[in-house]
């Protein structure tokens, strides 16, 4: 649910949550975050799982945006189903001539695992999903429009060898800026490498064909670390930098996701 990602931070939530689900035991934390690539699978039936975080970016032309929330709600109520919730994120932006402040859009969406990449070779080794998601004119109207801003996503990985793993995205979306209705499509590769049970490394490249109307393509880099503290609760740190004229000149980001089964 892309680019995507904000809200609040979940401590009511969480607390609120505490009281009818108890904390899950089983497979480590799999998020769709910090990377932009999505992950392959789904939250079990049952679970809930919150995705939480805060970003700081510098652009092109001096502005200089910071988003404070961040949260995706991912709740599974089948099997190999999750239903996806963008909750309203805050951000700031400060410009050359003034600054502004407000909320983006929420969003909703659901995931549906396809493969679960038991088998062998290139496609019985393949764990998919399929991502179907909109934002919701929701937001404070500087950093929200006025259209449903639809996309999908295809999410394939393979396990390449022990604690190393590729992961790769194809996504299309019809965003709506200033009155016209554009489609833009975009194609993500991320490498993951664990370093031990708790830490974890990536190494991330992604681009758009366009970003606006009548943009230019946009391609970056991405990097950082994953701590798992327990199987249910993790922190996140990365940054990233435009290989492209055009896109984020420099992006640094932190999260929180934890995960809550009954």
């Amino acid at each position: 649910m892309g680019r995507r990602r904000y809200g609040f931070p979940c401590v009511v939530l969480c607390a609120a949550a505490l009281t009818t689900w108890q904390v899950s035991g089983e497979e480590p934390l799999v998020t769709d975050r910090p990377d932009f690539t999505e992950s392959s699978s789904s939250v079990d039936k049952g679970v809930l799982q919150l995705e939480s975080g805060v970003t700081y970016a510098d652009f092109r032309g001096g502005a200089r945006v910071t988003t404070i929330g961040e949260i995706l709600v991912r709740w599974g109520v089948a099997k190999n189903l999750e239903l996806r919730f963008l909750l309203p994120t805050y951000a700031r932006e400060s410009a050359t001539f003034a600054d502004s402040s407000g909320f983006l859009s929420t969003g909703i969406g659901f995931k549906y695992q396809l493969t679960e990449g038991d088998g062998s070779g290139l496609f019985g080794g393949m764990e998919s999903s399929l991502i179907a998601s909109t934002t919701v004119p929701t937001g404070t109207a500087d950093f929200a429009g006025s259209d449903w801003q639809p996309g999908g996503v295809f999410s394939a990985s393979w396990e390449l060898a022990r604690d190393v793993g590729i992961g790769t995205n194809l996504g299309i979306a019809r965003p709506a800026g200033n009155g016209t209705r554009f489609t833009t499509l975009w194609a993500s590769v991320a490498l993951g490498v664990g370093l031990s049970d708790a830490t974890s490394v990536f190494f991330e490249l992604f681009g758009f064909d366009r970003e606006e109307a009548r943009g230019p393509s946009t391609a970056t880099f991405q990097t950082g670390l994953v701590y798992l503290f327990n199987t249910d609760l993790q922190a996140d740190v990365r940054v990233a930098r435009r290989l492209t004229d055009q896109g984020v000149d420099f992006l640094i980001g932190a999260g929180l996701s934890f995960r809550l089964g009954r």
